[in-house]
């Protein structure tokens, strides 16, 4: 199987490691689920198609942080459930249509929940985790439905283990029974909570569940609402089958049995409401199987999933249909040749875990008709951190997808009004800073995505419709100012005063992006031949200019100017100001998630300005010196945050690509490894591997541009199979052990080449190859090429 478990601490590999001959790598033998599941990555670990609907999935509890994709290396399981995200902050969504295997008489009024005796294991397609009470749970998914093997104890003999402390005699009797009845129950008021985080917690509304007449099959639906987004009610229809034949089926409501075949419920507010069915098989049972299939349509759709998608009650067959799939979709148009094993599984976890979100849901989409002609794709978060690197990989290396999802984005902007910046569970959920969907178009467009798929003159209003239009308050308690569902909730002052006052949350942050985010709409102006748009955008993408206060000052730094709040009468606020801290980082604050020093360094479109404002070549230099600590000194950035995803490459706007190449190869050994803690904050969908991924390559992607930078590959030898061609990226001479990293010269298309970025027309849009010849020593062979151009530039 080729299985890794979730607590495997990776020591794969040095340059002295076996080297991976070319094209002979068995991804699955490098691909790590677990990397970034723990500590704060919050990866989805279990059973998922590229993009797939169904994410099934353990759900612990009682465990140190949320539950936020549902897996925790420590705590009890209380349930493998078909729905979950990865990566995420906020607070967890989802974990419903749920299983949970039991063993022995076992009491409604109390938890069924059980220790693991092992580490869970996963590979691709498949997972497996241990019970204290001597049942395994198998699992495997396909696009719409699940398939669950349970393993039962013979009955033999007791195989209760360790008792936890701190449990009723209920729930100690239905954990630590080892030996009795098999049973499995089907929990429909199962979802994930945020005990952290009362006020995001998701809620069950109501919901049915009907055991079918050959006393082994069920359907029904439940409703749920709130999670991170706050959402409305949204409901999910379920349709499960046993293979074997059970000796009873009942179904439950609250702690009592019934002796009827169905039963509904509707929550009663106190958070313990319980609906379920129990299936109990003959003592003695070893091996229950199930099967179940999802659906946001009806339960007749649920039933058709599981039928077309799970033929056989065979959790071999069904991995392998889903290994399969990864294999066509992702990894074979990959290759990579590295003597370095951990890079390896770096790269191939990293290209795994990025294809995990949005979810594709096609034809799911209970409020206006999807199909392959009208796309759908949901759990969208979030674009304020997938814009930044992770979209653009889509943009070249899966465009079929990319195209959906930006038709999707249009789509959401035609039938409710406004383009999400987050979403989940059928609905815009959050937006943080900006309208960032509108930089994704821009994007896509300046790469030539979209072909038959995206409108682009209905893309264009969609953007417009966020640079023009204040989307209705949503009074989140948060941030209860203006709207944090969709749109800019601060446009007024965007309109009036060029920037975002105090007197809107998010002051610096909204600014930055509705900058960056004009020069989104500037571009698909001027691609559509609308120039005076172009010019009107353009210089509102300027605007971030205004927060720029020269006279501004950091304790314990010599040099003055930084990005400021500013007041309606122009002032710049000095209270609670530090350009080094955004204090509680958070949505009532004037900065979330970066520092002011952090978001004076997020102008992807304009650089050229920076340089200027921050006092030329040397002052700039040295203030990017200072931000990760590379060179001494306390860092001031964290890459565990997006908004400083592009900072390290900005060296390359003042032809210093070496200190670019220090930068980075700093960043990634020190805070990046293929171990379940393996990433310095929240994957964000896939956000932080995409920037992993960039890394290793030796690229980076200028949103919304055609520009890459250049650094340094950690590979050498890395294939991309792309639509027309192949990218080809070599370089002689890698090792990091002597320090041999710098480039001492570039090929492109085998031509010499004098610049430290290329663009997209040069080796995506129709392939094409990267040749660097590395050496021990910083090299000025970029010295006399042109810099990397700032398009959001304007002359004063």
């Amino acid at each position: 199987m080729g299985f890794l478990t979730a607590s495997l601490v990776f020591l794969l590999g040095t340059a002295e490691s076996a080297s991976i001959s070319r094209r002979s790598i068995n991804p699955d033998d490098y691909i790590n689920v677990f990397m970034g599941a723990d500590d704060g990555g919050h990866v989805f670990p279990g059973p998922s198609y590229p993009f797939g609907m169904v994410k099934m999935g353990v759900d612990v509890t009682g465990g140190k942080d949320d539950p936020y994709a549902g897996y925790l290396s420590s705590g009890q399981i209380y349930g493998v459930s078909m729905m979950h995200e990865s990566g995420t902050g906020g607070a967890p969504q989802y974990g419903v249509v749920a299983q949970m295997p039991t063993l022995g008489d076992f009491d409604l009024g109390a938890s069924i929940a059980a220790e693991r005796s092992r580490p869970d294991q996963g590979s691709v397609g498949y997972y497996k985790t241990s019970l204290n009470n001597g049942i395994q749970i198998e699992f495997s998914s396909s696009e719409h439905a699940g398939l669950y093997q349970y393993t039962f104890p013979d009955g033999s003999g007791n195989t209760t283990k360790k008792k936890k402390k701190g449990l009723s005699k209920k729930e100690e009797n239905n954990q630590t029974n080892g030996a009795g009845q098999p049973h499995v129950v089907a929990n429909v008021t199962h979802l994930l909570k945020a005990p952290n985080r009362q006020h995001w917690t998701q809620k069950f509304v109501n919901g049915s569940i009907e055991v079918g007449d050959d006393g082994k099959s069920y359907t029904g639906y439940g409703t749920y609402k709130g999670g991170w987004a706050m959402h409305e009610p949204w409901t999910i229809y379920f349709c499960g089958e046993f293979q074997n034949d059970a000796e009873s089926a009942t179904v439950y409501k609250g702690t009592q049995k019934s002796d009827k075949k169905s039963a509904s419920i509707t929550a009663s507010g106190n958070n313990d409401d319980q609906l379920g069915a129990i299936f109990s098989f003959p003592e003695g049972t070893t091996d229950v199987r199930s099967k179940v299939g999802i659906s946001f349509m009806s339960v007749d759709k649920a039933c058709d999933n599981v039928d077309k998608e799970i033929k056989e009650y065979d959790v071999k067959k069904v991995s392998s249909a889903a290994k399969e799939q990864w294999a066509d979709e992702v990894f074979n148009k990959i290759d990579v040749d590295t003597s370095n094993t951990t890079l390896a599984s770096m790269m191939y976890s990293s290209f795994y875990n990025a294809h995990l979100m949005p979810t594709d849901r096609t034809g799911e989409n209970p409020k206006w008709e999807t199909s392959k002609s009208t796309p759908y794709y949901d759990d969208w978060f979030t674009l304020w951190d997938t814009f930044r690197s992770l979209m653009p990989l889509f943009h070249v290396f899966n465009t079929k997808r990319s195209a959906e999802m930006v038709s999707t984005l249009v789509s959401v902007y035609e039938n409710e009004g406004f383009m999400p910046d987050g979403r989940s569970a059928n609905e815009n959920g959050k937006t943080q800073g900006g309208s960032n969907a509108d930089i994704v178009l821009a994007d896509a467009y300046v790469k030539g995505i979209g072909g038959e798929v995206v409108d682009w003159q209905q893309a264009y209003k969609a953007a417009v419709n966020d640079a023009e239009v204040q989307p209705p308050n949503n009074n989140d308690p948060m941030a209860p100012d203006s709207s944090t569902k969709e749109g800019r909730g601060a446009l007024p002052d965007w309109l009036e005063y060029g920037y975002v006052t105090r007197n809107y949350s998010r002051s610096v942050t909204r600014t930055i992006e509705y900058s960056m985010d004009d020069y989104g709409v500037a571009v698909l102006a001027k691609g559509l031949g609308k120039d005076k748009d172009y010019q009107k955008y353009l210089k509102r993408s300027g605007n971030w200019k205004n927060l720029w206060n020269k006279d501004a000052t950091a304790k314990g730094y010599d040099y003055t100017g930084f990005i400021q709040p500013r007041n309606a009468d122009g002032s710049f606020n000095n209270n609670n100001y530090d350009p080094l801290s955004c204090f509680g980082c958070y949505w009532g604050d004037d900065e979330y998630e970066g520092t002011p020093v952090e978001y004076g360094f997020s102008i992807p479109h304009d650089i050229e300005t920076l340089v200027d404002l921050m006092g030329g070549k040397d002052q700039f230099i040295k203030r990017l010196d200072d931000m990760f600590g590379v060179y001494g000194g306390k860092a001031l950035a964290d890459i565990g945050n997006e908004p400083s995803f592009l900072t390290p490459f900005l060296y390359n706007f003042v032809n210093s690509q070496s200190k670019t190449v220090e930068t980075t190869r700093y960043l990634v050994h020190n805070y990046f490894n293929p171990s379940n803690t393996g990433l310095p904050g929240n994957s964000d969908a896939g956000a932080m591997q995409s920037w992993l991924i960039w890394n290793l390559i030796g690229l980076y992607p200028i949103t919304g541009t055609s520009t890459y930078l250049i650094s340094s590959p950690f590979v050498p030898y890395f294939q991309m199979k792309l639509d027309n061609g192949d990218l080809t990226i070599t370089a002689d001479n890698l090792d990091d052990k002597s320090g041999s990293v710098y480039v001492q010269e570039l090929w492109v298309n085998d031509e010499k080449w004098d610049k430290n970025w290329v663009t997209h027309e040069d080796i995506f849009a129709n392939g094409g190859k990267l040749h660097f010849v590395l050496g021990t020593k910083k090299s000025n062979w970029d010295a006399d090429g042109d810099v990397p151009p700032s398009p959001g530039h304007q002359s004063s």
